[in-house]
This record gives C-alpha cells, structure tokens and sequence, in this order.
C-alpha cells in the first residue's frame, strides 16, 4: 500500500487542496439560506466541492504522466492497475473524510436526523465515485494540462445547470432535464432532491444504481487509455 498512502500525503501537502477539502464546504455550511427546508441549494452545491476536489486528486495522475514520473514508476515491479487501484481508492478515502466531517458539523448545525445523514452519506459515497471515476476518464483523453483545466470548469458548470445544482429539477424544462440524465450530476441532484422532500425510495436506489454504473463505465474506459 506504498503509492496509496503515498498519494494521501501528497495531496495533504497541497494547501489549494486542503482549502477545498475543508474551508469550502465549511464556509458553506455557515450559509443558512442553502440549508433550508424550502431549498436543496447547499446539498447540491456541496457535490459540485467534491466534483472540483475529485478532479484536483486525479490531476495527479496526469501530472505523473506529462512529467514522465509514471515510466519511472513502471520501471519498478508495479503494475498499471495497482497504480490507479491504490492511488483512487487514496482520493476516495480522503473524498469521504470530507463527507463525513461536513454532515457531522451539519448535523450538529441544522439538527439532521440519523436516517438522514446515512441517507446523505450514501449519496455523498457514490457520487464522489462517480466524481472520481469521471475525472479520470476526462484525464485520460487530454494531453496537455492547461487545455483539460481550462474545457472541464466550462464542462462542470454546464452540468451543474443541467443537472439541477443551482436551479431544482423539478423547474427545469423537459427538454434540460433529459439533456442533464447523460450526466452523473442529474441523478445525484434527483438523489438529494428525494432525501430532503422525502419523495419515493425506490427512486433513490434507482438514482444510486445509475451514478454506479456510470462509476463502472468511467473506470473501465478511464485505465483503459494508456497513462505512460
């Protein structure tokens, strides 16, 4: 487990990173507004944080391609899929760390119950999957850095209007709303919307099975394309 405790140290090293891991949604957090009954603004928004935490983690992974880094890893006894396996399954655990440290101060905050905040962490857990599994797939189709950073904030705020973050499904035209279903987002943002209006299970377990197929897709066609 070398490169998977490797991986968590370096990006507890990167302070961009740590900002994001814990001032963000902890600044967000301290909007009442977005936590409303009336509202699943600040839900929603907290999954876009881990959208852009998941990326910078898996950033990495290119950075060791374009640099040359990951020949000389190869030049050692490791294997392509103890690489990503071990360095994922890094970004994940750290991903989760935050789920947890945000709807532990939440709770304590706006006074969610248990049922809700298990039900919170599930959704958080698929969907920073998802996340993780997206970001490689996207990382593997560019070469350069600058041309990936600049096309994905375009790409994720185009998601996020489609897929509910900033205005509710439920108000979005039929037309957006089909659009937005081809993205992991939509059925986060359909997954948060059921837990906090208390709408049908079945529907939710349905939104969570989706966003893990979408994980299974991702990865297989992310460690596919060739990291060296």
């Amino acid at each position: 487990m070398t490169i998977f405790f490797f991986a968590i140290k370096r990006a507890l090293r990167d302070k961009f990173t740590l900002a994001i891991l814990t001032l963000f949604p902890i600044l967000l957090l301290l909007a009442p507004p977005f936590w409303g009954e009336e509202t699943t603004m600040g839900f929603s928004m907290f999954g876009m944080v881990i959208m852009f935490v998941a990326f910078i983690l898996v950033r990495t992974i290119m950075t060791d391609r374009v640099s040359g880094t990951v020949t000389r890893i190869f030049a050692a006894p490791v294997s392509t899929l103890k690489y990503l396996s071990q360095n994922l399954l890094a970004y994940l655990v750290i991903i989760m760390a935050q789920i947890l440290l945000v709807l532990t101060i939440g709770s304590q905050i706006y006074g969610w119950g248990l049922e809700l905040y298990l039900m919170l962490v599930v959704c958080y857990t698929v969907f920073a999957g998802a996340s993780i599994g997206f970001s490689l797939a996207w990382n593997s189709v560019f070469k350069s850095k600058e041309l990936s950073d600049a096309i994905f904030s375009i790409v994720i705020s185009l998601m996020g209007i489609l897929g509910g973050v900033f205005v509710p499904l439920e108000l979005l035209p039929d037309l957006i709303r089909k659009m937005g279903m081809i993205f992991p987002i939509y059925w986060f943002s359909n997954a948060i919307s059921i837990i906090t209006y208390h709408g049908d299970f079945r529907s939710f377990w349905l939104s969570i099975g989706i966003m893990l197929m979408f994980i299974i897709a991702f990865l297989l066609y992310g460690s596919k394309r060739r990291i060296e």
